[in-house]
């Protein structure tokens, strides 16, 4: 694995652009971006853009399982989202990237650029596991 992902950086194979929704947004929207924009994740902002969380589609499952719909419905976005995520800037090498979702156990990761000391870091790409795989299936191809 090293030799081959060490030849890229995350920002070679990130899918650009993230879809977000803001915190204070009901899962009607944040189910409404991740159809509209066939994802199984979105990142949850403030209101200055900064990241706050994820919500994945096993967060859906999470949240809404055993709750009726009237309860679904009185969630937000901060209410069912995973804080804290594990943010990457986009110069790091592939095999880091790889190297921390293996270790974590997670299948993204979010990619941030620097923000001024104090502030949270704005994302600017998703790395997922599906994103090695687009990889691996190229590179493995070539002779």
């Amino acid at each position: 694995m090293g030799d081959l992902l060490s030849k890229f950086a995350v920002r070679d194979v990130m899918t650009r652009g993230v879809v977000t929704v803001n915190f204070t947004d009901g899962v009607e929207r944040v189910l409404d971006a991740m159809v509209e924009n066939d994802v199984t994740a979105v990142v949850v902002v403030n209101n200055q853009s900064e990241t706050m969380g994820v919500i994945s589609s096993v967060d859906i499952l999470k949240n809404f399982t055993g709750k009726t719909k009237e309860e679904i419905l009185s969630l937000t976005a901060e209410d069912i989202m995973t804080p804290h995520t594990i943010d990457i800037p986009p110069e790091s090498n592939l095999e880091e990237a790889a190297r921390v979702m293996l270790e974590k156990n997670i299948h993204r990761l979010v990619i941030t650029q620097e923000k001024p000391l104090g502030s949270l870091p704005i994302p600017v790409g998703i790395l997922s596991a599906t994103d090695f795989v687009k990889l691996y299936n190229i590179e493995l191809k070539k002779e």
